[in-house]
């Protein structure tokens, strides 16, 4: 079997973006190729699909212009042809898409590459679904066609509202494409079955692994040490971001509002300087991007709990790792993390944007060491369980063999 995965970075996202799957399909005998539009790593099997492009990048911010210009998302990037002309692509047996709506891959392309190819798309959030929004929060007009989108500057965000146009594009497009669809959690196989664009297209509910050798427990004190965490503090963690479905701002009023006289420390990813407003209370780590693996690690292993109340999630990678680092984490009701962390036994969950009940789960365990370390045990069995990337690549492989086999038989008896 010969796989070719399709993404637009190898580093960021490796977990999910198909380059950690690619080395495990290696790991497996399968020969594995992952098709970037911009390759970071120095990985032999990972090729540029930009550097065989003659201005490729010129060419992507121009398109950029247009479409910002438009408010069209995803229409008129040329780059998904040339996969077309690629001798990766002729000479792979299944074609694996992920993240293709980020500037760079055309959803026009879809139809003529999935019937040069069996092909399987990894659904990462639900702008599949929709006229142009990554989570539609409250609004159901994804379900109707959308138009007169009342949310137009939610991300991914619009000047002007051709959301029913994009609606409409899609659902042609994807008349014409032959795919099976990945959803990672239930929640967003819920949403997909619901939908009018891809309820269409054989879904699959696989979740997405870690490397359990990787992602594990360490020693924490040590980890504090490394990571120069003040003696005695209590690390609190979590993703520092103006994305608004992160939930940021709950967690600063939950900090605001945390009197207590142990020390604290504030361990964030992502971007830095957002909870500056902290510093003389609180010990503040601010890690920005994180790119080294075992640093990402490390962290987790400091921390003594990971908040995550996001107001929209479509499976939660964060969580999954802080688990599998036996670490417990806190989220909100009503996204995919009601079912990633099994509450409440492998973490605790309250109802979405209440900061009180947010703030008291967060102090039992401060306050309760046995609760805290009771649901850090059952945090890590259910992650060894549940999120092993032996498990999700063994199920990858089954649905490789599934539609080659399909896309063979149909192809015979129409011959």
């Amino acid at each position: 079997m010969k796989v070719l995965q399709v993404g637009n970075t190898d580093t960021v996202g490796n977990r999910f973006n198909g380059a950690d799957l690619q080395k495990q399909l290696i790991k497996r005998g399968i020969e594995s190729l992952h098709c970037v539009w911009q390759k970071e790593s120095d990985d032999p099997f990972t090729w540029e699909l930009s550097s065989g492009i003659p201005g490729g990048l010129a060419l992507q911010s121009l398109v950029n212009w247009f479409e910002l210009r438009l408010s069209w998302q995803s229409l008129l990037y040329p780059f998904s042809f040339a996969l077309l002309f690629s001798k990766s692509f002729s000479n792979a047996d299944i074609v694996h898409y992920h993240l293709i709506h980020t500037g760079y891959f055309s959803l026009a392309g879809l139809p003529l590459l999935t019937r040069k190819k069996p092909s399987v798309w990894t659904v990462h959030d639900p702008w599949a679904m929709t006229g142009h929004c990554t989570y539609p929060f409250d609004c159901e007009r994804w379900k109707t066609g959308c138009g007169q989108c009342p949310t137009l500057a939610i991300p991914a965000s619009v000047e002007k509202d051709r959301t029913r146009f994009m609606w409409k594009a899609k659902k042609v497009l994807y008349g014409l494409t032959d795919v099976d669809v990945v959803l990672a959690s239930r929640f967003m196989l819920g949403m997909a079955e619901q939908s009018p664009l891809i309820s269409k297209f054989r879904l699959h509910h696989i979740p997405f692994g870690l490397d359990l050798n990787v992602f594990r427990v360490t020693d924490s004190e040590e980890a504090k040490r490394k990571m120069g965490v003040f003696p005695g503090s209590f690390v609190i963690a979590f993703r520092s971001t103006n994305n608004p479905f992160k939930g940021l701002g709950y967690i600063k009023e939950c900090l605001h509002g945390l009197n207590i006289e142990r020390p604290i420390c504030l361990l964030t990813f992502n971007e830095r300087g957002l909870v500056d407003e902290f510093r003389g209370k609180y010990q503040i780590i601010d890690l920005g991007w994180v790119k080294d693996t075992n640093l990402t690690v490390t962290a987790y292993n400091a921390s003594d709990v990971f908040l995550m109340p996001s107001l929209q999630e479509a499976f939660g990678m964060m969580a999954m790792e802080a688990m599998a680092c036996g670490k417990a984490v806190i989220a909100f009701e009503g996204t995919s993390l009601s079912e990633v962390i099994y509450p409440p036994t492998g973490g605790i969950t309250v109802p979405k944007g209440n900061v009180e009940a947010l703030r008291h789960a967060l102090l039992t365990l401060i306050n309760n060491d046995d609760e805290r370390r009771r649901v850090e045990l059952n945090a890590l069995r259910l992650a060894r369980e549940n999120y092993n990337i032996s498990t999700h690549t063994d199920r990858m492989i089954d649905l490789y063999t599934e539609v080659i086999k399909r896309k063979r038989s149909r192809t015979q008896s129409i011959d």
